[in-house]
């Protein structure tokens, strides 16, 4: 079975109403050891606060954490998957639109977050159907080709002393 987004949707991303503080979103970041915190309003997704925000928005503007509220600097333009997309999808989706993580929806419901890393790890350490069957055709291949070789090998003092008797006339 191939490898769907649904199972890889993390589940202990945090959400914060989008009137919070800078300051007290990092500091859940920092207590659950995470990157990334979904920004709401009502219930509804509205942005992505990510540690790349807080550098670039926070840190280097040298603006005051406990001032700002996450609506003002989260990442608005998030890109979005169905829940049955393959991770290989969405890998594409997320370099065409050239992002680091996926909201995941079933229907209209937000099931969580998909991050690049998470697909990429799990994309390499599952193999292909076609790889597993392309080096068993060639493991076979290289068997046989062996196999012959191996027979000729062992014919060669017979095929050496018929050529032997054998006088061209």
């Amino acid at each position: 079975m191939g490898c769907k987004v649904e199972d890889l949707v993390g589940e202990d991303v945090p959400s914060l109403e989008d009137g919070t503080s800078v300051q007290e979103a990092a500091r859940l970041m920092a207590m659950r050891n995470v990157g990334s915190c979904v920004v709401t309003r009502g219930g509804q997704v509205v942005g992505l606060f990510t540690e790349r925000d807080l550098l670039a928005h926070v840190v280097a503007e040298g603006c005051d954490p406990t001032a700002l509220s996450l609506g003002e600097v989260c990442s608005r333009h998030l890109v979005s998957v169905d829940h049955r997309v393959t991770c290989r999808q969405a890998v594409i989706k997320m370099r065409s639109h050239r992002c680091q993580w996926l909201l995941v929806y079933r229907r209209q419901r937000f099931l969580g977050l998909v991050n690049l890393t998470d697909l990429a790890y799990t994309l390499a350490s599952r193999g292909r159907p076609t790889d597993m069957l392309v080096n068993a055709v060639g493991g076979a291949t290289l068997a046989v080709a062996v196999g012959v070789i191996v027979m000729l090998l062992i014919q060669l003092p017979d095929l050496l002393s018929f050529l032997g008797q054998v006088r061209v006339h």
